[in-house]
């Protein structure tokens, strides 16, 4: 069930941002296959920090307490190497580190109390963290049936607290961005419930989320799709969504061709099927380009708002420039502005 107070995966950069201003640390906790740790790696990547993954699922708590070592007559705790102590030097390349405490919300209870110190004082054992480093968790919820432990209110009470939900408009624009086969993305503009089709009780073997439509865009991308690969298909979005999606991926084969198109936007007759509407979107995103933008956008107003919106905001996201420099497509984001916002 969805929280009043949450935020989409790509708000995690931001709050990462916020919380490490701060000197907090931030737990983003969601239903499994969100994106969550895909948002972490990406922050680190962008700023220039090395990321240090830990899954405190698999930790012991000398782990993070350090290893006991003996000194000369005394026994001191010595940190893994994998923590950035003071005096360390940064690796080159590189501005300093992200600690992330993956599989938060599976650490044992004695990991957890562990952790206290760590999250709240910057310290392994003696030893403090380096200045450059930032640390950040993430988890699956209690109620999901994914592997998690009650924690403790000690530990709850040294970090900030996020749900994470995914909405259809910030995973298209990572789709687009990384270029998904557009089938898949038009498959999930045309049922939007797919995108996060996750039940804590389901008896399927998988179900579609951000992370296995990923998967499925790399499996068939640049394929035709067969009934060879309805197993394939099925085992990594579940039996019925395979259904689902094979049967909308066939209307690409009655797709209006796209030199048609550009040769006469005016007459080439829109899909009567609301299923081929879509995933003619979607391959209009595809395949424009500045040069064939003003003659797709004369067809694509034959199309209903909402498939209007998808398109722009598919375009937006694949030549951002074009949003200022290129006349009718700006005319044409202008004219919906309202219905962006």
């Amino acid at each position: 069930m969805s929280m009043m107070f949450t935020i989409s995966p790509k708000m995690i950069y931001e709050e990462i941002s916020e919380c490490a201003a701060a000197s907090l640390v931030p737990l983003f906790t969601s239903a499994p296959g969100v994106g969550k740790s895909a948002a972490v790696w990406k922050f680190a990547k962008d700023f220039r920090l090395k990321m240090i993954d830990v899954r405190l699922s698999q930790c012991m708590p000398e782990d993070l307490n350090g290893f006991p070592m003996r000194v000369g007559n005394k026994a001191t705790f010595t940190p893994f190497d994998m923590f950035p102590i003071e005096g360390d030097e940064i690796p080159e390349g590189y501005d300093g580190w992200c600690v992330f405490l993956d599989e938060a919300t599976s650490a044992t209870k004695p990991v957890q109390a562990a952790a206290y110190k760590l999250i709240y004082d910057k310290m392994i054992g003696s030893h403090k963290l380096h200045e450059r480093v930032i640390i950040v968790a993430a988890g699956n919820r209690v109620g999901d049936k994914a592997v998690v432990n009650q924690m403790s209110t000690a530990l709850q009470s040294r970090m900030i607290h996020y749900d994470v939900e995914v909405n259809l408009p910030d995973f298209l624009e990572h789709a687009i961005e990384a270029d998904f086969d557009r089938r898949v993305t038009g498959f999930v503009s045309y049922l939007p419930l797919k995108l996060m089709d996750f039940k804590p009780d389901h008896n399927d073997k998988t179900f579609t989320c951000p992370r296995t439509l990923e998967f499925l865009s790399r499996l068939i991308k640049g394929k035709e799709i067969t009934p060879q690969m309805a197993p394939r298909i099925a085992g990594t979005i579940g039996q019925g969504n395979a259904v689902e999606f094979m049967t909308f991926a066939e209307e690409y084969d009655r797709l209006p061709k796209f030199a048609d198109i550009i040769a006469d936007p005016i007459g080439t007759p829109v899909p009567p099927e609301s299923s081929t509407k879509y995933a003619t979107m979607s391959m209009l995103i595809g395949n424009s380009d500045e040069e064939n933008l003003e003659h797709v956008l004369k067809y694509i107003t034959k199309f209903s708002m909402e498939i209007q919106i998808i398109f722009s905001r598919g375009m937006a996201t694949r030549f951002p420039r074009l949003t200022k420099e290129h006349e009718a497509f700006s005319a044409f984001l202008l004219k919906m502005t309202t219905y962006l916002t």
